[in-house]
């Protein structure tokens, strides 16, 4: 350390160290003067530079003389190492790391990288490591220059999987792909008919049991059906007997022609009752709807009568003409005006409107109360398997009304209209 500076002798040194140790970039002084710092920089071909930092800002911490520190120049592919000559004077050596390795002979494909304390001093080659790399590192055992080194080589996907190794790789994981698939499907196949195996099991047992449940509350409206037909065949009979007495045979026949045709009606009513609770066979056959509606509610006029309930019936057209299942047709309309008694319990002045009417192409029947209407909540799943919102209710009778609507190409839906309200589309058949 020269007292006076710039030194011509450290310039001369600092030419030569550098000549012979091209990672230096230069050689500096530091004196430290209060909050000054007065750096002289020698080793540049145009000789010594002098400027001034703060003290703070150019110097590491140091105890004592003798002692070293080294410092990252972040930015510059550099690093400076110093030394406490004196108190207030340090010696400085720039280093170039970019020199310190041969860059210029890194094989293509091979990267390298240099850090000094987790800062990256500069990396030469093919840049990052990638998920297609292998890297290795070292560090150097001097504590005073505590380099990081990393060294490693990218590969492409030809030289990883050569096109020799991948056709049959390739083949076999294609026949993997399928066989998995063909099992996968054949699974959900197998669980798609299972599954419809099941809805149609309990299909049939809602069906049935709707019937059963139903069966309980259509047996005061059957009796008072079947009572009709047996007390005129008990009356023509005794016509018919005072006949034979006084030997008119004009009243006689009249009585028996009578006898004959209340038969007939008793018949067809345990016929549909037998039907009904067999379930036989849907049969579509083309009808009158105004007969299908006035057969179907005899059923309910003597239970109607006894509850003082009054039923509004208005027909718009009697020659109308609709293809139903005649017996599940007066199932449906049975069981939506059972449901419109229950809701008419304990109303003032109940009453239950059963019309008919057109829309488009479609025959309209609704089944309307005057009672509290259907909770808004229950609207959309109203029709829902086993739903119900009755105390002791199954919730069968509306989703079996459904089914067998939909069985004859119609739908029925809920609603609430100044009361609860059930209207059934049907398509129209003509008039007769």
């Amino acid at each position: 350390m020269s007292p006076t500076e710039p030194s011509p002798t450290i310039q001369g040194l600092a030419n030569s160290i550098t000549a012979f140790y091209p990672r230096i970039d230069d050689i500096a002084t530091i004196h430290v003067d209060g909050p000054t710092a007065h750096v002289v920089t020698y080793g540049k071909p145009t000789g010594p530079t002098v400027a001034e930092y703060p003290a703070g800002a150019e110097l590491p911490g140091f105890n004592k003389p003798g002692e070293t520190a080294i410092r990252a120049i972040v930015g510059k592919n550099a690093y400076d190492i110093y030394k406490l000559v004196e108190s207030n004077r340090l010696l400085r050596l720039r280093i170039n790391a970019s020199a310190l390795l041969p860059a210029d002979e890194i094989s293509p494909g091979y990267f390298v990288g240099l850090s000094l304390d987790d800062i990256k001093l500069f990396t030469s080659g093919a840049n990052e490591a990638s998920r297609l790399s292998a890297a290795t590192s070292l560090s150097a055992s001097n504590p005073g220059q505590p380099l990081h080194l990393t060294l490693g080589r990218r590969f492409s996907l030809g030289e990883l999987m050569p096109p020799r190794l991948i056709a049959p790789l390739m083949l076999g994981l294609a026949a993997l792909v399928w066989l998995v698939v063909g099992y996968r499907n054949a699974r959900q196949e197998r669980h798609r008919q299972e599954r419809r195996a099941a809805l149609l099991e309990q299909e049939a047992r809602l069906a049935h049991a709707g019937r059963v449940n139903a069966l309980g509350e259509m047996a005061s409206g059957i009796a008072h059906e079947l009572a009709q037909p047996v007390a005129a065949l008990l009356s023509q009979s005794q016509a018919a007997r005072r006949a034979l007495v006084i030997q008119d045979n004009d009243i006689l026949l009249q009585a028996l022609d009578a006898n004959v045709r209340e038969a007939k009606r008793a018949g067809d009513i345990l016929g549909r009752m037998r039907a009904y609770i067999s379930g036989a066979k849907a049969r579509i056959e083309m009808v009158a709807l105004a007969d299908a509606l006035t057969d179907a509610v005899r059923l309910v006029e003597a239970d109607l009568v006894q509850r003082s309930i009054a039923l509004n019936i208005a027909i718009s057209d009697r020659s109308c003409m609709v293809a139903i299942d005649v017996i599940s047709f007066q199932q449906v309309i049975h069981n939506l005006i059972r449901n419109a008694v229950e809701a008419l319990f304990g109303r003032p002045e109940p009453r239950i409107n059963l019309w008919t009417g057109s829309e488009g192409q479609d025959v309209i029947i609704a089944v309307a109360d005057n009672g509290p209407g259907i909770d808004v909540a229950a609207l959309d799943r109203i029709f829902e398997p086993f739903f119900t919102t009755k105390p002791d209710g199954m919730g069968l009778g509306l989703p079996l009304c459904a089914r067998l609507i939909e069985k004859m190409n119609g739908t029925i839906e809920a609603r609430n209209d100044d009361g609860g309200c059930f209207i059934i589309r049907l398509p129209s058949g003509g008039a007769q």
